[in-house]
C-alpha cells in the first residue's frame, strides 16, 4: 500500500509540473475552418530540460519502480529548474521528495539546492538582509550534513554568503578566494563580489590573503593604494594607473570596480587655493562664525603637520568669504562663477538657499564641499526653535538657518539620475541632519532587543522630522515582525508631560479601576497602580532641560512590582555636556548618541581643553558647530578618496564619516548611558 501511495503522489507532483509548463509554453487550439490552399505548420511543444527530466523520472518509475533512481531524476531536474531561475519549482520538487530520500548523497544534494535557492530568490527580492524568509542559522544546519566531495566546493561558496549576511566578512573572504572557480550558481561576477568583501574585512585578513597568491596580492595592492591617507588624489591616481600596468590581466584590473573606474575619471589637481562660504555677517553670524573657528582649528593643524613630518608639501592658502545671512544676495562680491573658479575647493555655503544659488554657478563638482543638503520644499520653521538660545542642540539651531541640516533629499530630478550611478557626479553635502541621528538610534535600540518603546515629544519642527524618521526605520527594521508604528506622547508643558505618560502606561486606566472598586465599598481599599508590562523603552525627542522631567515622572508611574528599569533613548537634540550631579542623577537611564567631540572620551583632549580655554566653556550648540567646521575641511582635503570608495571613512570631532550613494555625508555617532551618576561610553570609536 505504501509503494502505491507514494507512486501516486510522485505521479501527481509531476503531472502538475509538467501542466505547469505546457502551459506556460502550448499554443491555444482555434476551431477555424481550413482555408483553401494554405497551410499552418503544427507547433511542437518543446520541453525544456527540466520537463524532459520530470517525464523520465515518471518513465523510469512506471518502468522498474526504482526509487532511487527516480529521485536523482526529480533533484536532476530540480538544478535544471534552479540553473534556469525558476527556484519556486524547484522548491515543489524538493519539498515533495524530500522526505523520501534515503540516499545519504540525495539527501546532501537535496539540502544544497534549497539552501542555494533561498539566497537566490533572497538576491533577486532585493530585500535587506534582515528580511531573509529563512533563518540563517537554520540554512547553515541544512549545510552541516553535507560532506560528500562533489558537493564540498557549492558548500563552501554558501558558508561564505552565509558568513557575508551575517557580517563576517574575514570568514567570507577567506572561503570566497579559494572557491571562485567552483560551479556554483551564486558564483556570478565573484571577482568583483570578493573586492566588496576583501574592503570590508579586516587589515590582517587582507594582509594573509595578500600573501597567500599572485592573485590575492592584486587585491591587497589596490586596497592599500586606495586607503593611504599620504597620497593625494592626483598621485594616487597615477599610483592606481601603475598597478592597472602591473595586473594587465587581473579581473578587476580588465573590469574595474565602479569607484576606482569613477575615480579615475575625475580630473583632479593639486589643492593650493581653498575658499570658505559662510554668514560670517547678519543675524546668523555667531553660528558661522563658530564653524569658521573649528575650519581654522583644523586648518593650523594641518599647518602643523606639513613643518612637521614633510616640509615639501604645498601649504594651501584659505580665504573666508561672507555670504551674509540673507537669503537673495551675497554679501562678498567674489562669490561669482568667475571669482569661485580661482580656487581649487570650495567649501560651503551654509544656507541653503544660497547653497542652491551656488549651485546654479555650475562649478566642477570635483571642486564642492556644500555644507547643507537640498530638498524639494521648505520646512515650516518652529518659532519656539529660537536662534539665540544656547541652551537648544544644534538642531534647532540649524532650523531656523533654514537647514544647516537637513534630512530631506535633493529633488527628485537629481534623485533619479543619482539612482542609476550615484558616483559618477561628485558633489558632496555635508549636514548635521537630525533625520540621520533618528535612524542611528532605532538601530541601537534593535540591536539592543527593544521591541515595544514609546516615542514623547515636544511637538516642535524638529522633533516631528526625526519623528518622522525614526518611526519609518524602525518600521523597516521590524518588517518581518509586522509591528505598528510606536504610539506618541506629545506635550507642551510639565502637566501635560505626566498625563501623557501615565496614559500611555495604562496608569491612568488603572487608577480608574482603584475608584470604582472603592465606589463599591465602604471599607478601606488599599491599592496599587499597575502599569502596562509590554513597554520595554522610551524614545525623547524634547530638549535638554524637558528630559530631566522625564525621569521622575516615568519612576512614579512604573508599579512597585515592576524591578526591572525602563531605559530612555535620546539624539543630541536632548543632552548637553554641561550637566551638575543633580542632572547626571536625574537623567540616569538614558542613552544618547552624540558626536565624540562631546564624548566624555574627548572632553579630556588637548584640542578639547584648549577650545574650552579660548572660549571660557562654551555650551554644547558652540562645540557642535566647531566640530562640524573642524571636520569640514578634513573632508576636503579627502573628499574624492571617500566619495568613490565606500568602504572608507574619516574618524571627525562629529562622528566617522563616510559618503553614501546619494553623495552625502554620513555620520556614525557613538553611544553613552548615563548611570551610576556617571556617562560611560558604550559605542562607537
Amino acid at each position: 500500500m505504501n509503494g502505491i501511495f507514494n507512486l501516486r503522489t510522485y505521479l501527481s507532483v509531476i503531472f502538475i509540473l509538467v501542466f505547469l509548463a505546457s502551459c506556460a509554453s502550448q499554443p491555444k487550439v482555434v476551431d477555424k475552418k481550413p482555408v483553401e490552399k494554405e497551410s499552418k505548420p503544427t507547433k511542437e511543444v518543446t520541453l525544456n530540460n527540466a520537463e524532459l527530466a520530470l517525464k523520465k523520472a515518471e518513465s523510469e518509475w512506471l518502468k522498474n519502480r526504482d526509487i532511487n533512481q527516480r529521485n536523482a531524476l526529480l533533484l536532476a531536474a530540480a538544478q535544471d529548474f534552479q540553473t534556469g531561475g525558476e527556484c519556486g519549482r524547484a522548491d515543489i520538487i524538493i519539498a515533495n521528495i524530500e522526505p523520501f530520500l534515503e540516499d545519504p548523497l540525495q539527501q546532501q544534494y537535496s539540502s544544497l539546492l534549497k539552501a542555494e535557492c533561498v539566497l537566490i530568490q533572497h538576491y533577486a527580492s532585493g530585500l535587506s538582509n534582515e528580511l531573509i524568509p529563512t533563518p540563517i542559522d537554520t540554512m547553515i544546519g541544512w549545510l552541516a550534513s553535507i560532506t560528500a566531495d562533489p558537493l564540498i566546493s557549492r558548500k563552501e561558496v554558501l558558508i561564505a554568503h552565509l558568513a557575508a549576511l551575517h557580517e563576517r566578512w574575514d570568514l567570507a573572504t577567506n572561503v570566497l578566494s579559494q572557491q571562485l572557480r567552483a560551479d556554483s550558481p551564486l558564483n556570478q561576477q565573484q571577482e568583483q563580489l570578493l573586492w566588496k568583501w576583501f574592503l570590508k574585512s579586516s587589515k590582517s585578513t587582507q594582509n594573509t590573503l595578500g600573501r597567500s597568491s599572485e592573485f590575492m596580492r592584486a587585491y591587497s595592492s589596490l586596497a592599500n593604494i586606495l586607503e593611504d591617507e599620504n597620497l593625494t588624489d592626483s598621485s594616487r591616481q597615477q599610483a592606481i594607473q601603475y598597478w592597472q600596468q602591473q595586473y594587465p590581466t587581473h579581473p578587476i584590473s580588465v573590469s574595474l570596480p565602479e569607484g576606482v573606474r569613477g575615480y579615475l575619471d575625475q580630473k583632479l589637481k593639486e589643492v593650493r587655493n581653498i575658499a570658505v562660504l559662510l554668514p560670517l555677517s547678519g543675524r546668523v553670524q555667531v553660528q558661522g562664525d563658530a564653524i569658521k573657528q573649528g575650519i581654522m582649528a583644523a586648518y593650523f593643524a594641518k599647518l602643523e603637520n606639513i613643518n612637521k613630518n614633510n616640509p615639501g608639501q604645498v601649504i594651501p592658502n584659505i580665504t573666508f568669504l561672507d555670504t551674509g545671512s540673507e537669503n537673495n544676495a551675497f554679501v562678498s562680491d567674489k562669490i561669482t562663477p568667475e571669482g569661485l573658479m580661482e580656487f581649487d575647493i570650495v567649501i560651503g555655503p551654509l544656507l541653503r538657499d544660497h547653497v542652491t544659488k551656488v549651485k546654479s554657478f555650475n562649478l566642477p563638482e570635483s571642486m564642492m564641499v556644500y555644507l547643507n543638503r537640498l530638498s524639494a520644499s521648505s520646512k515650516q520653521i518652529d518659532k519656539a526653535d529660537s536662534i539665540n538660545s544656547d541652551d537648544l542642540a544644534i538642531a534647532n539651531l540649524e532650523e531656523e538657518l533654514s537647514g544647516i541640516i537637513d534630512g530631506s533629499t535633493e529633488p527628485s530630478s537629481e534623485n533619479s539620475s543619482a539612482a542609476v550611478d550615484a558616483r559618477e557626479t561628485a558633489k558632496v553635502y555635508f549636514a548635521l541632519a537630525p533625520e540621520d541621528e533618528a535612524i542611528q538610534l532605532a538601530n541601537l535600540m534593535k540591536k539592543r532587543g527593544v521591541r515595544t518603546p514609546i516615542i514623547i515629544s515636544n511637538d516642535s519642527s524638529v522633533s516631528r522630522r526625526m519623528i518622522d524618521s525614526f518611526n519609518q526605520h524602525w518600521i523597516a527594521l521590524n518588517g518581518i515582525d509586522d509591528i505598528t508604528p510606536p504610539k506618541i506622547v506629545t506635550f507642551s508643558d510639565n502637566k501635560g508631560l505626566r498625563i501623557g505618560i501615565t496614559a500611555a502606561l495604562d496608569v491612568l486606566q488603572s487608577q480608574r479601576r482603584i475608584r470604582q472598586m472603592s465606589s463599591l465599598t465602604t471599607e478601606t481599599v488599599h491599592s496599587v497602580t499597575r502599569n502596562r508590562r509590554d513597554v520595554d523603552a522610551f524614545v525623547v525627542f524634547a530638549l535638554p532641560q524637558q528630559v530631566e522631567l522625564l525621569n521622575p515622572i516615568i519612576e512614579a508611574s512604573i508599579s512597585l512590582f515592576t524591578e526591572r528599569t525602563i531605559p530612555v533613548f535620546a539624539t543630541s537634540y536632548s543632552y548637553q555636556h554641561q550637566l551638575n550631579k543633580n542632572s547626571i542623577r536625574d537623567l540616569r537611564n538614558l542613552v544618547f548618541v552624540d558626536m565624540p567631540f562631546l564624548m566624555p572620551k574627548q572632553r579630556n583632549s588637548e584640542l578639547a581643553k584648549l577650545v574650552d580655554l579660548s572660549w571660557n566653556e562654551p555650551p554644547s550648540s558652540f562645540l557642535r558647530l566647531f566640530a562640524f567646521g573642524y571636520d569640514a575641511f578634513q573632508f576636503s582635503e579627502q573628499m574624492q578618496q571617500l566619495a568613490y570608495f565606500s568602504h572608507t571613512d574619516l574618524k571627525g570631532l562629529s562622528g566617522k564619516l563616510s559618503v553614501n550613494s546619494a553623495r552625502q555625508v554620513t555620520r556614525s555617532l557613538p553611544s553613552a548611558v548615563i548611570e551610576n551618576d556617571s556617562i560611560t561610553q558604550v559605542g562607537g570609536f
